[in-house]
C-alpha cells in the first residue's frame, strides 16, 4: 500500500483532496496532513511517504522549499493555483502538478501516472528538480504559523527572541508575547539561520540578536536578553561557542 502526505494550509481544500483521493484511489493511505512548511518537513522525516501532494503557497517554508526536503524515493505532485510555479521544472513529465480548483478527471490522470511509475522514476524527478533550481545558499525559515490562545498568528522568524521545548510543543517567545507550535525543537533547529539562531540547551534556541549579555553563574553561563527579565541557561554541551566569542 502506498502512503501519501497532503500539505495544504486551507482546511477545506485539504479535506477535498483527501476525499477525492479516497474515492478515486481507495488503496492509497493518507498517512498525514500538514498545514505549513515546518509541519511538512517534520512529517516527511517521521512518515516517509511515497507521495507528497504539495501546495506552493503555504506559511513557513513554501512548497518549493519543502520540496528540497522530499527524499528521492517519494513522488511530488504540486497542487497550486498558479501552474507556472512548477510547469518549467516538470515539463519532462517526471512529476505532476494539479491546478486549483481540483478536477476529478485531472486527478484521476495524476493517479494513473503515479501508479505506473517504477522505483527509479522519482530519482529522475529529483535530478530534474535539482537542475531546475539554481545553486544558491540554503533557504531558511522566514515565517512561523503559531497558536496563541484561540487565535493563530503568522510570526516573522526575525522577531522571535527564543524557542523553548515544552512537552510536545515548542514555545515561541517574542517581545510582544508567546505562542506555541506543534513542531519538535530538533526539527525546527534545522530550518533556522545559524548566523542568527543558536542552540544553547537541548530544550532552547536563542536569537543572537536578542542577546544583551552573557554572564557566568557558578559553573555555568546565563544569557540575559534585551528588555526581558528572564534569563536562559546555557548547558555545558553548548557553552563552548560562547567561551570562544
Amino acid at each position: 500500500m502506498m502512503r501519501a502526505l497532503i500539505v495544504e494550509d486551507e482546511p477545506l481544500l485539504r479535506a477535498e483532496l483527501a476525499d477525492q483521493l479516497a474515492a478515486l484511489w481507495p488503496e492509497l493511505e493518507i498517512a498525514g496532513m500538514a498545514e505549513n512548511g515546518i509541519e511538512a518537513v517534520a512529517l516527511l522525516e517521521s512518515l516517509r511517504p511515497d507521495i507528497v501532494f504539495l501546495d506552493i503557497q503555504i506559511p513557513g517554508l513554501n512548497g518549493i522549499e519543502v520540496a528540497r526536503h522530499v527524499p528521492p524515493s517519494a513522488q511530488i505532485v504540486f497542487v497550486t493555483a498558479y501552474a507556472e510555479h512548477a510547469l518549467h521544472a516538470f515539463e519532462a513529465g517526471a512529476c505532476d502538478y494539479l491546478v486549483k480548483p481540483l478536477d476529478a478527471a485531472r486527478l484521476l490522470h495524476t493517479i494513473k501516472r503515479l501508479k505506473s511509475r517504477g522505483d527509479g522514476v522519482q530519482a529522475i524527478a529529483s535530478e530534474i528538480w535539482r537542475q531546475a533550481m539554481p545553486a544558491s545558499a540554503p533557504v531558511f525559515l522566514k515565517w512561523i504559523k503559531a497558536s496563541s490562545g484561540s487565535s493563530v498568528r503568522l510570526l516573522p522568524v526575525g522577531e522571535v527572541l527564543y524557542f523553548q521545548a515544552e512537552d510536545k510543543y515548542t514555545r515561541v517567545v517574542t517581545a510582544s508575547g508567546e505562542a506555541l507550535i506543534r513542531v519538535p525543537l530538533k526539527n525546527l533547529a534545522a530550518q533556522l539561520d545559524p548566523a542568527q539562531f543558536t542552540q544553547i540547551h537541548r530544550a532552547a534556541i536563542v536569537n543572537l540578536q536578542a542577546v544583551d549579555r552573557i554572564e557566568r553563574q557558578g559553573a555555568g553561563l546565563q544569557i540575559h536578553l534585551r528588555g526581558r527579565r528572564e534569563t536562559l541557561a546555557v548547558s555545558e554541551a553548548y557553552a563552548r561557542q560562547f567561551r570562544q566569542m
